[in-house]
């Protein structure tokens, strides 16, 4: 059985905050636990799929824990915050209180992040990263609307 990553295209507006969740499930639909694994995950968007230049980049700890504020680069500006968290529930926070893994992918930029981002039609990917083995979660276009109001 071969594995093809999920196409989905993001539309997120400038100078607002940015989501995505995800849930990572194996073959089975059963919700994989991305702690216990050992996973990191990350994020990249780029003008060009063969840009060099990085728009947003954001990186997981191994801990679960997102790089909120630290690990992102955005368009080169330094400033805002965002990052990926594991295991995460939909609203971004950390499966506390409950058992089990959600397997979770919370994903967030905030505005002063999103006002850095030109607008127009980029490309991103999330990967799933595991020692040396690499899984493309999901991938597509990520269109920043510029705002109309000033």
């Amino acid at each position: 059985m071969s594995y093809q990553s999920l196409k989905y295209n993001i539309a997120a507006n400038k100078d607002t905050d940015c989501t995505l969740y995800l849930r990572y499930l194996d073959e089975n639909d059963t919700v994989v636990d991305l702690i216990g694994g050992g996973y990191t995950a990350e994020m990249q968007v780029r003008r060009f799929a063969d840009s060099d230049t990085k728009l947003l980049q954001f990186i997981s700890t191994n801990a679960g824990t997102a790089i909120f504020g630290s690990g992102g680069v955005t368009a080169g500006v330094s400033g805002g915050s965002g990052g990926i968290r594991l295991n995460s529930t939909f609203t971004g926070g950390i499966n506390t209180g409950m058992s089990g893994s959600t397997g979770g992918v919370f994903i967030f930029a905030d505005a002063s992040t999103m006002s850095n981002v030109p607008t127009g039609r980029h490309f991103y990917e999330v990967d799933i990263i595991q020692g040396s083995s690499v899984l493309r979660l999901i991938e597509g276009r990520f269109e920043v609307v510029g705002n109309v109001n000033r």
